[in-house]
């Protein structure tokens, strides 16, 4: 009977560790399979929506003040202590603005309706051709602080993988941004796992009709908030790129056939050794086992 509990103990842990290795972390991206994905809003104020190509959408200008283009997600995920905003990105500005309210802003935040709590990201200026990145909190003295992170040239096609990794240490909050894997700034910033933060991409043209920036686009390729299943300690290596979520996919499907092995090990040892002894296996009928050993 002792012997048989444990094999059951040893049965079910090992289940329960294979269903959690085969696990992804939480994440919140935008879906190219299908035009406009559901789980976001997509908004248009005095043009159009952006134009979506298949593999990515299209952000651009144009000649009307006061016009938008966003798309914000309907869902927001419960960030833990290291997660990260990753973006895939091409921009292409034609048109130097006379205002840096002409701008392509891609950020995640916890407040979608007036847009004044704890957010960071990355913002594209029209007027001053830069791509910056920015952190704003109302719990710190400066509230919104914004920091180069590169030039862009008029009419030259640029393509970024930017990243804002946040992560705590030591019961500070920390955010570092990368683009194109390279560790470009780090910030302090409060504590906010547990929180509840949303995505949102948003092209915004303020300047007066007379300054056409139809010209002026920003091609999304890729864009997720992905919870990270592990504090960061490389500052240089740390990055949240395709490649280095397909290796933690392959270790996860590797650990599963490692455990499912084991498990069928175990219940064929017994099987054998109760055939031997003249005894069935308690509690277990010949349909379960045979769920138990063909556990992929």
């Amino acid at each position: 009977m002792k012997k048989h509990t444990i094999l059951t103990l040893t049965l079910l842990t090992l289940l329960s560790l294979a269903v959690t290795a085969g696990q992804s972390v939480e994440d919140s991206c935008i879906d190219f399979s299908t035009p406009y994905d559901q789980n976001f809003k997509w908004y248009n104020t005095n043009g159009s929506l952006p134009e979506y190509h298949g593999d990515h959408y299209l952000f651009s200008g144009g000649k009307t003040a006061n016009a938008y283009q966003d798309a914000v997600s309907r869902k927001s995920i419960r960030v833990g202590s290291a997660f990260a905003l990753s973006v895939r990105l091409e921009v292409s500005f034609n048109t130097r603005t006379p205002t840096d309210r002409d701008e392509f802003a891609v950020f995640v935040t916890d407040d979608t309706k007036v847009f004044t709590g704890d957010e960071f990201g990355f913002v594209l200026r029209q007027g001053s051709l830069v791509l910056n990145g920015y952190i704003q909190s109302p719990r710190t003295r400066e509230y919104f602080k914004e920091f180069r992170l590169d030039r862009l040239e008029p009419g030259v096609s640029k393509t970024y993988v930017l990243k804002a990794v946040y992560s705590e240490v030591e019961g500070e909050g920390l955010v570092r941004f990368f683009v194109n894997d390279i560790l470009v700034a780090s910030h302090a910033y409060p504590i906010v796992s547990g929180k509840d933060f949303y995505l949102v991409l948003s092209m915004k043209k303020l300047s007066a009709p007379q300054h056409d920036t139809s010209e002026n686009r920003v091609k999304i390729y890729s864009a997720c908030i992905v919870n990270l299943q592990h504090q960061p300690t490389d500052i240089h290596k740390n990055t949240v790129t395709q490649q280095g979520t397909d290796v933690i996919v392959l270790l996860n499907t590797l650990m599963v056939i490692l455990l499912a092995a084991m498990l069928a090990g175990l219940a064929f040892f017994y099987v054998k050794t109760s055939k031997k002894l003249g005894k069935p296996i308690m509690g277990c009928t010949p349909s379960l086992k045979e769920g138990i050993t063909g556990f992929p």
